[in-house]
């Protein structure tokens, strides 16, 4: 993250579709979002997950019990690079965090709990793998309820995280079925013209995933759970 210049909220709070500016309700809420976590961990002010990174990707999945992890993996480092060969910063949890480590006993910042909070708030999209059940994935789906979140599994999702706003979850039989979707969806003109983020439509009650002015869950309604 260090190479990257963080962008004045002023330029993020200026970035619109039509005539609507699509991240203020985000970084609204998100502000509020870190506040409420600041007390429950007693820590210091982050000042940079009071805004987002555009053209930055989380990207979540199980790890602690996944069953083939290390054939995973392969299909994990594919996916990534279609993102980065689209302009995207990818941060991969494989990558980067041991779920084997001791809490610290010391705890300052959102980065000393070594969790990925930090990483899941700083970007502008959250993607999930959610083939298997995870609580370390159960919680990000949950602390990142104001971003746009795009999941994917072969097999059907329980009804919590279907019904989750600002989410589309894809189904795929293959490993091509499903990186030709995410290299539709991570190609897009840039960050302004086709920002991510969520709202209502008359297409579903939850909330929806919008690129720009297309609607992701309309447009794979028919191959998302």
């Amino acid at each position: 993250m260090e190479k990257y210049k963080f962008p004045a909220l002023t330029d993020i709070l200026k970035v619109k579709v039509g005539t609507k500016y699509v991240w203020e309700d985000r970084v609204r809420n998100q502000s509020n979002l870190v506040h409420l976590l600041e007390d429950i961990y007693g820590i210091k002010l982050n000042f940079r997950a009071f805004s987002f990174y555009p053209n930055y990707l989380y990207f979540g999945m199980p790890i602690t019990n996944y069953p083939d992890f290390n054939n995973s993996k392969e299909l994990w480092s594919k996916i990534a690079k279609i993102f980065q060969n689209n302009k995207w910063k990818v941060y991969s949890a494989w990558e980067n965090v041991n779920p084997a480590l001791a809490v610290p006993q010391k705890i300052d910042t959102f980065d000393d709990l070594g969790f990925g909070h930090v990483q899941v708030l700083l970007s502008e999209l959250v993607l999930m793998d959610l083939n298997f059940p995870s609580f370390g994935v159960g919680q990000q789906l949950e602390l990142s309820l104001f971003q746009p979140l795009i999941g994917f599994s072969r097999s059907p999702v329980s009804r919590m995280v279907k019904g989750r706003p600002g989410s589309l979850i894809l189904k795929y039989q293959n490993e091509d079925d499903l990186l030709n979707m995410l290299q539709i969806i991570s190609k897009r003109k840039s960050y302004r013209a086709e920002p991510f983020y969520t709202k209502k439509s008359s297409f579903r009650p939850l909330t929806c995933i919008f690129k720009g002015k297309t609607n992701l869950n309309s447009l794979y309604q028919n191959q998302s759970f």
